[in-house]
C-alpha cells in the first residue's frame, strides 16, 4: 500500500472513531450478518459481507467520515489494494490480526524504531489475560523489540463499531502481566458485543525505557 493510500486510511479510521457517537446513526437500521460467517477461512470479508458493508456505508444518513472508515478497512481487508489481511494458520486459536503493523520512532533505547502489531480474540476466551467473556472481544498490542510495559499506562486505545448492533466505544488498554519481560505488550477487553465488529487500535505505550506513540491500524473482527 502506497504511503499517500496509507495516509489517508489512518486519517479516515481517525476522524471516523471520534464521530461513532452520531446519533442518526444508532437510530437507522442495519443489515443482518447474523445468517452468516462474516469472514472467509483466511479472516477476510466475504463477497455476501463486503456488499452489506458496501450498503451500509452509502446509506444517506451515514456521515462521509464514518463511509471513509467502513470502505477504507473494507478495501484494505478485501484486498482491493493488492494487499489485504494476513494468511492465518490452519491450527490457530480463533483471533483475528490487524491488517497492518504500525510504527512508533525512537521507540527502543530512544534510537531504534519499533515494529507494533495488534490481535483481536473473541470470547469466550481465557488468555490473552484479562480474558473475554461471550459478547466480549480481547485486544492485544505488542511493540516488538521494546523493554517491557511499565506498569502504568492510560495513552492505548480501541476504537470499535459493531456494524450489527451499532454499539461502539474506546477500550484503554494495560499491563495484564503478557510478556513481563518484554517487549511490552497491553491488553483489555471490550464489551462488543457479538457480530461483525470494525476496530482502530492507536497511542501510547509506556515502556521501562519511556513513552511510545504508534500510528493507528485496523481490523474487521468476526466476534461471534
Amino acid at each position: 500500500m502506497g504511503h499517500t493510500t496509507r495516509k489517508t486510511l489512518i486519517a479516515a479510521v481517525t476522524t471516523a472513531c471520534a464521530l461513532l457517537v452520531t446519533p442518526a446513526v444508532q437510530a437507522s437500521p442495519v443489515p443482518d450478518l447474523s445468517s452468516h460467517s462474516p469472514l472467509d477461512e483466511l479472516g477476510r470479508p466475504t463477497p455476501r459481507t463486503q456488499t452489506e458493508i458496501r450498503n451500509l456505508a452509502n446509506q444517506p444518513w451515514m456521515p462521509a467520515d464514518i463511509r471513509n472508515m467502513l470502505l477504507s478497512a473494507l478495501a484494505f481487508s478485501a484486498g482491493d489494494n493488492g494487499d489485504g489481511g494476513p494468511d492465518l494458520p490452519e491450527d490457530a486459536p480463533p483471533f483475528t490480526q490487524f491488517y497492518w503493523p504500525t510504527v512508533s520512532g525512537s521507540c527502543i533505547g530512544g534510537e531504534l524504531d519499533a515494529v507494533g502489531t495488534a490481535i483481536a480474540v473473541p470470547g469466550p476466551a481465557e488468555t490473552p489475560a484479562p480474558g473475554a467473556e461471550r459478547g466480549q472481544t480481547a485486544f492485544v498490542f505488542t511493540a516488538l523489540g521494546t523493554s517491557p510495559a511499565a506498569e502504568r499506562q492510560g495513552g492505548m486505545h480501541v476504537n470499535w463499531i459493531n456494524i450489527n448492533t451499532l454499539q461502539h466505544g474506546a477500550t484503554a488498554l494495560g499491563n495484564h502481566g503478557i510478556n513481563p519481560d518484554g517487549p511490552a505488550t497491553l491488553s483489555g477487553t471490550a464489551d462488543t458485543g457479538n457480530g461483525t465488529v470494525v476496530a482502530m487500535v492507536s497511542g501510547r505505550v509506556h515502556t521501562e525505557d519511556g513513552p511510545c506513540d504508534f500510528i493507528p491500524t485496523a481490523a474487521i473482527i468476526d466476534a461471534r
